[in-house]
């Protein structure tokens, strides 16, 4: 379906979409029920996938189960998976824990990249909860593995040492795995460092370049750092990084952005905590 047609579903969306963000929950439902009806092979299942979590919202059981139910039936790459997960959680409040298993497991099987990752640490934290801790951690190291979509990972490895402390070195493995792969897969090498990091601070894996000031530095190449007017208390201020070949680079880092913290941390550890 396109042109027109598909313009319309697309505005019904949207116009859905804008309906609820203003609190009019009448007005969504209506436009998201239109969106759906005109049987778009993408904006259709997406229309039906929010209008079940608007109807969940407004506490209309029976009509957010007969939409999540129609969203999933689709079949659509995206929008059903989403559908599962969301069915999943969504029962799992009504005390329907058997079902919500059995959209979690399909939510996994789907292999979407974000929403299985997403059903598999809401699985595993089902088994935990009903006390099958090794079926809750063997999902949880999986829900850990490669590739990092949003902060799945990071949950996950945290609730995984809560659950069992014993399972650290399962866990620092799934990383190391990842971060010896940099040579076909530099990216997820990265992120598997900042999650051991996270994970594993003595364990941590330093990287071959930092980010500092939106530069990048080869960390072998610096030797010795300093603030130019002493530690900032406020987390921002001037750094003077002096590299092998002589030269000094001033540089303002802002410790409240992720690269500069992350690019300041490994520098900390590379000429040791005293030195800055």
């Amino acid at each position: 379906m396109t042109g027109g047609a598909g313009q319309t579903a697309d505005s019904l969306f949207d116009l859905g979409a804008s309906e609820r963000a203003a609190g009019n929950v009448d007005a969504a439902r209506a436009a998201f029920a239109r969106a759906a009806a005109t049987g778009h092979p993408d904006i259709a299942p997406k229309a039906l996938a929010n209008l079940a979590v608007l109807e969940a919202s407004a506490g209309r059981t029976a009509e957010a189960r007969s939409a999540f139910e129609r969203a999933i039936a689709t079949g659509h790459p995206d929008h059903a998976p989403q559908s599962q997960f969301n069915f999943a959680i969504f029962l799992q409040r009504q005390g329907d824990l058997t079902r919500a298993r059995e959209l979690y497991q399909q939510a996994v099987a789907s292999g979407h990249p974000e929403h299985a990752r997403k059903a598999m640490f809401n699985l595993a934290n089902l088994a935990a909860e009903q006390g099958r801790l090794d079926e809750a951690c063997g999902l949880f190291l999986r829900a850990m593995a490669p590739p990092f979509v949003g902060d799945t990972a990071w949950r996950a490895h945290r609730r995984l040492v809560e659950v069992d402390p014993g399972r650290l070195p399962d866990a620092r493995e799934v990383y190391l795995r990842a971060i010896a792969n940099e040579a076909d897969d530099e990216r997820t090498a990265n992120q598997a460092r900042e999650l051991l990091l996270d994970l594993d601070p003595q364990h941590a894996v330093p990287p071959r370049t930092i980010s500092l000031g939106h530069r990048q530095f080869d960390l072998a190449e610096i030797e010795f750092a300093e603030w130019a007017t002493g530690r900032p208390g406020y987390g921002s201020g001037y750094l003077d990084v002096y590299t092998r070949d002589g030269q000094q680079h001033t540089l303002f880092i802002d410790l409240g952005d992720r690269y500069d913290s992350q690019g300041f941390e490994w520098l900390r550890r590379h000429l040791g905590p005293d030195q800055l």
